[in-house]
């Protein structure tokens, strides 16, 4: 009897292990189309955890067949940026409030607002309203000993309401991964299926609520207004988020065999990095080579990739003028 209840409880715990089945989202929700994101939060993580912070970017899902093309915009512009940006100490900042749209942004929202495509990200999540949708997983074949970067992008629903998650992983197969999950889970859909609302959480730091509005289609920027704004807002932003994946590519063989070409694809993965974003490699050069010394130093000192990897996004690593935000 023993071996059988031993069968009995194992199987029972395999079954408990299994991630829960996702609900079928509510029928009456339509989720294609354009969506303007608005989220506040605070960050933990930061010097000034009770400072309040937003962020805001554009979704445009659109249908494929049985799949759906997720469409991610960081860039978004606004002809009419007032409560959205201060003056301060001669630059341009984002306010430490939780901004809300006025009644004419709002209109400019439902008209549809300009984006820059760079910077930009598009998924094909594949499934139904009744099962979820999720992104494929990237093949495999790289090299055992360098890093990767990978993106899930995931669409289910709980109790009908839908909950958007974005899983990524940066880790090889000799090398303890580093996870992040950013969720924005749904607790209410207001009458007419137009906005949705609901809580957002960043790997437990950045913890917040989220707004998502129904919004007219979008357009690429234009005139070199826009293009302005557009420089601003990233200039505002900072290079935070820009290093994330400096060491994707190089191998702790690769730094004992040629630490010049480790230096030259530490470089090509920020620059690549920077101008997904729109940044001025110009402008940020200084900053640039700073953190590339930075990171070579440690290399030097016997650090791993991995650890390095570590520091960057710890902050541990990060231009020398952006450490009094950290």
């Amino acid at each position: 009897m023993r071996p059988l209840l031993h069968a009995v409880l194992g199987s029972f715990l395999l079954l408990a292990a299994l991630p829960a089945r996702a609900d079928a989202l509510r029928g009456d929700l339509d989720l294609r189309g354009t969506w303007y994101v608005l989220v506040h939060y605070k960050d933990s993580a930061t010097n000034n955890p009770d400072f309040e912070r937003w962020l805001d970017r554009i979704w445009v899902l659109e249908e494929s067949g049985s799949r759906l093309k997720w469409i991610d915009y960081p860039i978004v512009v606004f002809g009419d940026d007032s409560g959205r940006f201060e003056r301060s100490g001669g630059q341009y900042a984002r306010i430490l409030e939780f901004w809300e749209p006025s009644p004419k942004q709002l209109q400019q929202i439902q008209s549809g607002l300009e984006v820059n495509p760079r910077g930009s990200k598009t998924k094909t999540v594949r499934g139904s309203a009744s099962e979820g949708w999720r992104s494929r997983s990237a093949i495999g074949g790289f090299s055992a000993n360098t890093l990767t970067y990978t993106e899930t992008w995931i669409i289910e629903g709980d109790g009908g309401l839908p909950v958007f998650r974005i899983e990524d992983s940066l880790g090889g197969a000799r090398a303890e991964s580093l996870d992040g999950v950013t969720e924005y889970r749904t607790t209410e859909i207001l009458p007419g299926g137009d906005e949705l609302r609901g809580t957002f959480n960043r790997d437990g730091t950045r913890i917040g609520t989220f707004r998502i509005l129904r919004a007219g289609a979008v357009g690429d920027v234009q005139g070199s207004r826009s293009q302005e704004q557009m420089r601003r807002k990233w200039e505002i932003e900072g290079m935070d988020g820009v290093l994330g994946t400096a060491m994707v590519g190089v191998s702790a063989e690769q730094v004992k065999a040629d630490s010049e070409a480790v230096r030259a694809q530490v470089e090509k993965n920020i620059d690549a990095s920077m101008r997904d974003r729109g940044l001025d490699l110009v402008r940020y050069q200084g900053g640039v080579d700073d953190v590339v010394d930075q990171i070579m130093a440690e290399l030097k000192r016997g650090t791993s990739p991995e650890d390095v990897e570590a520091m960057v996004r710890q902050g541990k690593i990060a231009p020398r003028s952006m450490r009094r935000r950290r």
